[in-house]
């Protein structure tokens, strides 16, 4: 059956790519309107995620109106879509597009630490046009190992992979990642790690996340203290038109004192206040749809999708 939807979805996408662009496009924001029409239950998520973090106990997190928590599911949607189409067209997307398309700000910090050839740890979230971000980088700034996670479909996820190898990363799959990092590490490479998505405690550090309690990822904090990395984030803004912007943010610097269990804190909570201050920045371009606090406040997710 698996080899059957594989078909399809191969033969789906030879037709996409053979449309104009201008239909292909259409085609993904029917897709979205359609399933922000049909996905109760992803809507109630997106719904217990926005009400539990905007919960109007300071200006920071003033309460969201219906309108606009109704625009964030909306783009949810859009912008789950425009990470399937951008996997099709970055399979053959040209320099000269790249240039067109996509700007970067803030390059010289990159550039600073490739110059004295320092380890590099890009963090980002799932934000914006993410698969945008990793071809633009790879083909215009440096080559970056790239991890991701696997999923139950492996010919999807081999579509996947030789999508985002055509730009130029090298992927890396999530399972026995961390060998392949520290090896790239000691060659004074450059990973990218997304680091937003719930763990449980076994995994990561427990920080402040966008106000609230949450575990995070601790290899980048790990790998930093161990070869002495500079973590750099990083996010892409979707902009009108297919357009994008890359923002380079202040680097985080490696910390290495007798504590390391504190070290590896202070540096996890760094991360997480770079990627809550992003979110910030434009917060429908987050990926709302995730549980991502269900580990400390399981009951909000229960209470607004009534375990359905």
């Amino acid at each position: 059956m698996k080899k059957l939807v594989y078909r399809l979805f191969l033969a789906l996408v030879f037709i996409l790519r053979k449309l104009p662009k201008s239909i292909r496009r259409a085609f993904f924001r029917a897709l979205a309107s359609s399933a922000y029409l049909l996905s109760s239950k992803t809507n109630r998520i997106i719904e217990a995620n926005l009400n539990f973090v905007f919960d109007g106990k300071s200006d920071k997190f003033k309460k969201l109106k219906k309108k606009e928590i109704e625009e964030i599911k909306k783009y949810s949607y859009f912008n789950m879509l425009l990470w399937a189409q951008s996997l099709i067209e970055n399979l053959s997307i040209t320099y000269e597009e790249l240039r067109k398309n996509v700007s970067i700000e803030n390059k010289e910090i990159i550039e600073k630490f490739q110059n004295e050839n320092r380890p590099i740890i890009f963090i980002s979230a799932h934000f914006g046009n993410m698969d945008m971000s990793g071809a633009y980088i790879n083909r215009m700034v440096l080559k970056i190992h790239q991890v991701m996670r696997q999923s139950n479909f492996k010919e999807i996820d081999e579509f996947i992979i030789k999508a985002r190898e055509a730009s130029g990363s090298k992927v890396i799959l999530r399972d026995g990642a961390v060998k392949k990092l520290v090896k790239a590490l000691i060659k004074k490479e450059a990973v990218s790690l997304i680091i937003d998505q719930n763990i449980n405690s076994k995994e990561g550090t427990e920080v402040e996340f966008l106000g609230k309690k949450a575990y995070q990822s601790s290899t980048s904090s790990i790998l930093a203290r161990k070869f002495n990395a500079v973590i750099i984030p990083i996010a892409i803004f979707n902009q009108e038109n297919y357009k994008y912007k890359i923002k380079v943010y202040e680097p985080i610097l490696p910390i290495k004192t007798q504590n390391e269990e504190n070290d590896i804190k202070v540096l996890s909570q760094l991360q997480a206040n770079a990627l809550s201050a992003i979110i910030h920045e434009d917060k429908k371009q987050w990926f709302w749809p995730h549980k991502r606090f269900k580990n400390h406040y399981r009951e909000i997710y229960e209470k607004n999708t009534n375990n359905k």
